[in-house]
């Protein structure tokens, strides 16, 4: 979802154990890495990636910018969770112009949520044939992507309050799928599988040809990791935290 058509803007990863910023520049030898920082967020300031506590998300906002200072105040940033769903769906061969207009009927029996409640996008991912012709089977594969309106007015809302301009809402599988696909030679029939593992939520993407063949938002990630060392070991979260990331037992005992 594009709120604009500024092209100056930073990433902005909003994630339910901290925020990540990111800021690059295209030059002729390719991107060139301007800015970064991570703020870590309270604790349940977002779960499964709904806002539950706005002001401290702000906050840290806020304080992210102040210590990285991006050029700009366009930002992007991404949604997942369970008010963002992902289908891919076989529709009758049509054309551009007829799916556009039968989009919203068609999706209604797909989206588990009312039509009305949603922004809802879609990509054809099959060659659109002519009606009529006889080659084929007569489908044509459709991904519909619907994020409920609540969700993209409340980072719409949280953004603006921390004096950012929100340019573009991603999805979350979809913008780790972008930024592998810019930074690695895909080859065009491979099947690539990616995972982003984050503190609450994975985002799993499969693709093929720039295409989506399977998406999914799994409820897991490293805090469970963390949970399984804390159970394993007796040790508290952070403890955990510090060998999940690679620390030993041994620099722990003499930290």
């Amino acid at each position: 979802m594009i709120f604009g058509k500024k092209t100056n803007l930073f990433g902005l990863d909003i994630g339910s154990n901290a925020l990540k910023l990111t800021e690059i520049r295209k030059t002729g030898k390719g991107y060139q890495l301007l800015n970064a920082g991570v703020m870590h967020l309270p604790p349940e300031a977002i779960v499964e990636g709904a806002i539950m506590n706005a002001p401290a998300v702000v906050d840290a906002i806020r304080n992210l910018l102040d210590v990285h200072k991006p050029e700009s105040r366009n930002v992007a940033t991404s949604v997942c969770g369970h008010s963002v769903i992902i289908k891919k769906v076989s529709l009758p061969i049509m054309s551009r112009e007829e799916l556009e207009q039968s989009i919203q009927w068609e999706a209604e029996q797909y989206i588990p949520f009312n039509i009305h409640d949603v922004n809802l996008d879609y990509q054809i991912l099959s060659p659109v044939a002519e009606k009529g012709d006889e080659a084929g089977s007569g489908q044509m594969d459709v991904l519909l992507v619907a994020a409920k309106k609540d969700l993209v007015v409340d980072y719409a809302s949280l953004l603006r309050e921390a004096d950012l301009r929100p340019v573009i809402l991603d999805v979350a599988s979809f913008a780790v799928e972008n930024m592998y696909e810019v930074n690695a030679d895909v080859d065009e029939d491979e099947v690539m599988a990616i995972f982003n593992i984050g503190a609450s939520i994975t985002n799993i993407n499969i693709f093929k040809n720039g295409a989506s063949l399977f998406t999914r938002d799994i409820h897991f990630g490293g805090n469970q990791f963390n949970e399984e060392i804390q159970k394993a070991l007796n040790l508290n979260f952070q403890e955990a935290e510090y060998l999940k990331l690679g620390g030993s037992g041994r620099e722990e005992e003499q930290r």
